[in-house]
């Protein structure tokens, strides 16, 4: 069912209470304060599709110890949370959210590094699914029985603050690509207390990647790549480093460019949250 990376709801619905189909929310919610908490109250309160579960990017999908936020758990935390959740070895996947499908990404993409395969997102989230005629319930959910999910760490999906100086300084081929505003690329905008993006870099928004209903628009992210071949190593097929705040937009921007065919990609998992608490690491700002 999750060939491609994007699931539509119409084929969702057509499978929904398959054996082996697990379908999670993702969503993460923001208060009036700008700080993010669980969207486990909305999971329950505001509707979710039947027989989802609540995948937690707060309290088990990230390490709640790190000094920024969202870094990606080890593999006994993320495996113990996947259990929780039924995931087994043979499950189907399918994650979505209530917001523009980063946070779904967000666990598309931890669950692809730690080894699991069969897993995609719903293209569009709970409005698509809304919008395609599926039904939505409240209330407590019960805890599914625990499945037998292994953690294994795959190379390739995240990438350091080492990493992201060695493409900046010139010393690795890979390419450095920014998923967030223009206002934070060009310094109008700050993250982390500063202003501006790390040097090198080009500026592929995620969520201009999707259309005015929520869905990755395709055209879109080929008319991006004309961005991406700015970038030097990206002839001889280089991986880019996709960061943002805190590694959510570019997991978004990473799923954006695998519908593509694009999958030479890494996240930056603390991205400018870790890169700006260091004074010394350089930022540009877009003049003008």
């Amino acid at each position: 069912m999750t060939a491609s990376p994007l699931v539509d709801a119409a084929r969702l619905r057509s499978h929904l209470g398959a054996r082996g189909l697990v379908v999670l929310d993702a969503t993460v919610d923001k208060t009036a304060d700008g700080r993010y908490v669980s969207g486990h109250a909305g999971f329950v309160d505001d509707g979710r599709i039947p027989g989802s579960r609540h995948a937690d990017l707060i309290a088990d999908f990230s390490d709640p110890q790190a000094p920024f936020p969202f870094t990606r758990p080890d593999a006994g935390a993320f495996e113990a949370g996947a259990r929780a959740l039924g995931i087994c070895a043979d499950s189907t996947v399918v994650v979505y959210d209530r917001r523009g499908g980063a946070w779904a990404a967000r666990v598309w993409w931890l669950l692809r590094s730690f080894g699991h395969d069969d897993v995609g997102v719903l293209d569009g989230g709970l409005r698509a699914w809304v919008d395609a005629g599926g039904e939505v319930e409240t209330g407590v959910v019960v805890p599914p029985r625990a499945g037998d999910f292994r953690a294994t760490v795959r190379d390739g999906y995240f990438a350091d603050t080492d990493a992201v100086r060695a493409a900046m300084n010139g010393d690795d081929p890979a390419g450095l690509v920014c998923a967030l505003g223009r206002d934070v690329f060009e310094g109008r905008a700050t993250v982390a207390g500063r202003a501006g993006h790390i040097p090198g870099s080009v500026n592929v928004p995620y969520p201009d990647l999707l259309d005015p209903t929520g869905h990755i628009d395709a055209h879109r992210v080929r008319a991006a790549v004309a961005e991406l071949d700015r970038l030097p190593g990206r002839a001889a097929g280089r991986a880019v480093i996709g960061y943002c705040g805190g590694g959510i937009n570019a997991a978004g921007l990473a799923l954006a460019l695998s519908v593509v065919g694009i999958t030479t990609v890494e996240v930056y998992d603390g991205s400018l949250s870790e890169w700006n608490a260091d004074p010394g690491n350089p930022l540009e700002i877009v003049d003008g």
